[in-house]
């Protein structure tokens, strides 16, 4: 067989869910197993309902000629991104490294299948983005056969030099950076300059449809992407090859990809080595030494400064964790300079007056959306890792070490829950009393959160995982604890705001609301220390 099959084929099973629910009897893994693959399943289908969508409008508004431009557009961009957020630790640094350079491999054979791994994990996104596309591009636009054959055939291809891209810029940060000590922080803030604009893209779609300019937003749309496939040669040569069934463009596009891909891994093997060796130990001259006190702290005190480095060292924990942080600063400082009704009335996504409805008693629940939905503390026990064995051999109580994560998660989301509190009583001009009862709260709720997430992620540990991304947003703590407690949010604040709203009592309704939260506190700290006994 040949090597990249063999391995790439290896990979694939030994990282399989089928493969898990198939041959694995743990309940636990297998329940995780069938998660992974119905939550994808769900994504896949809203990402398809959802470009589809666009594509049937801009065809219906007699723009048929630009929608072969959107796939590709997205198509390009989601293969950029994915690959450039992923490409860091699948090609560098993995633990398989040295047995895989042992064997009897080349090192583009390496290199390629890891490649072609994140390839086949890309594609079904690829593949609902541009088969959804073309959907609805056929039920308007009504092609030939041809049409859906150059479409599907190059659908394929449109991935390969966008992740070729992203993987060429892995390599010259890992090459070249491999000694820059702000790489981490650096990665965080790109990562959030993407994701902070898709999280109010909702809001903006919410206002198309509410306002009717969704014939003005295809326009503007049809205008964007005839521009983008002019300046980006694959989208336009995808474009082409679909609208004008244009030989040489399908051409084009064929022998760029084959081309680009021998070109970069035939180079990229070249220097795979010395930039893996750079990266796992590079010279220690470069590192300036600087003679400071020491400074003794209590165990709580260094378990939590502990998970703070953890935190700021890891991007895809500062971004899957700390984009709740982010979410309510900007929440409270734009309700500072934004007409409150209509911030309150984006979020909830119904047009809400302040005036009519003391809404600054239920702001408190929107930030707990921020703050309390990912606690650090669920899934920090998990992170340890191979580590684990270190805390354990240490003198440590176990609930010492609880209690130091805990700490974190506090000092970590407690001040941008109450700046975001402060600032919204301020812009909504609170009485004392609803003041107090808001911070109450928001003090009561990040307490649960703590602790609850605390509970989830000492009951639920996993050690054994490859990339932090399996405990951080696929992890059964961090599912055991996001589910119930968001389930259990809505029903309870709404039907309490709800009683409250009526009979006119919404402050004492807040304040019973904090109460019930301090009580859920109790038995789940308790729990914990019972944890603490057992591990």
């Amino acid at each position: 067989m040949n090597n990249q099959i063999l391995l790439l084929k290896t990979m694939l099973l030994s990282t399989s869910n089928r493969n898990i629910l198939k041959y694995c009897d743990d309940k636990k893994k297998r329940g995780l197993a069938t998660g992974n693959i119905i939550g994808p399943v769900i994504l896949h289908v809203l990402i398809a309902v959802y470009v589809g969508a666009m594509c049937y409008g801009m065809a219906f508004f007699g723009m048929a000629d630009t929608v072969p431009a959107v796939p590709a557009v997205l198509i390009t961009a989601i293969s950029f991104l994915f690959t450039l957020l992923k490409a860091h630790g699948m090609l560098f640094g993995y633990k398989e490294y040295d047995m895989l350079m042992s064997m009897p491999f080349t090192t583009k054979a390496v290199v390629a299948d890891r490649f072609l791994f994140m390839y086949l994990k890309n594609l079904s996104w690829t593949c609902v983005v541009s088969f959804a596309s073309l959907i609805a591009y056929a039920v308007v636009a009504k092609p030939g056969v041809l049409t859906y054959v150059l479409w599907i055939l190059l659908t394929f291809l449109l991935p390969v030099l966008p992740m070729l891209l992203a993987v060429a810029i892995s390599a010259l940060i890992g090459g070249i950076g491999s000694g820059f000590r702000h790489k981490n922080l650096v990665l965080t803030i790109l990562t959030f300059v993407f994701v902070i604009p898709l999280f109010f893209l909702q809001y903006f779609i919410n206002d198309i449809i509410e306002n009717d300019k969704i014939e003005s937003m295809m326009d503007q749309s049809a205008s964007v992407f005839s521009a983008v496939d002019r300046f980006v040669p694959t989208i336009g040569w995808f474009s082409k090859a679909v609208n004008d069934h244009s030989l040489l463009s399908v051409i084009l596009l064929i022998v760029t990809a084959v081309a680009a891909y021998e070109i970069v891994f035939i180079i990229f093997s070249k220097f795979y080595k010395s930039i893996n060796s750079r990266m796992s130990s590079h010279s220690m001259s470069h590192e300036k030494v600087k003679n400071t006190d020491l400074k003794a702290r209590s165990v709580v005190k260094s378990i939590a400064f502990k998970e703070f480095k953890l935190f700021t060292g890891c991007v895809a924990y500062i971004t899957n964790v700390g984009m709740g942080v982010v979410m309510a600063v900007i929440f409270g400082i734009v309700i500072l300079f934004v007409d409150p009704s209509f911030l309150v009335s984006m979020v909830a996504g119904t047009p809400v007056d302040v005036s009519m409805v003391p809404i600054v008693l239920i702001i408190p629940v929107f930030i707990y959306f921020f703050t309390g939905m990912v606690p650090s503390t669920a899934c920090s026990m998990s992170l340890e890792g191979k580590n684990f064995w270190i805390i354990k051999s240490l003198p440590l109580d176990m609930m010492d070490v609880f209690k130091g994560k805990m700490l974190f998660n506090i000092l970590l989301f407690l001040p941008a829950a109450l700046f975001c509190t402060i600032t919204s009583c301020i812009s909504l001009k609170a009485s004392p009393m609803e003041f107090l009862v808001a911070v109450l709260y928001t003090c009561s709720t990040c307490l649960f959160s703590t602790v609850f997430g605390m509970y989830c992620g000492a009951k639920h540990m996993r050690l054994d995982w490859e990339t932090e991304i399996q405990v951080i947003k696929q992890g059964r703590a961090v599912s055991s604890y996001l589910l119930p407690n968001m389930l259990g949010t809505m029903i309870l604040g709404g039907g309490l705001v709800a009683v409250g709203l009526i009979f006119n009592i919404l402050p004492l309704v807040m304040t019973a609301f904090s109460a019930i939260y301090l009580l859920l506190t109790i038995p789940a700290y308790i729990g914990v220390k019972k944890l603490a006994r057992t591990l």
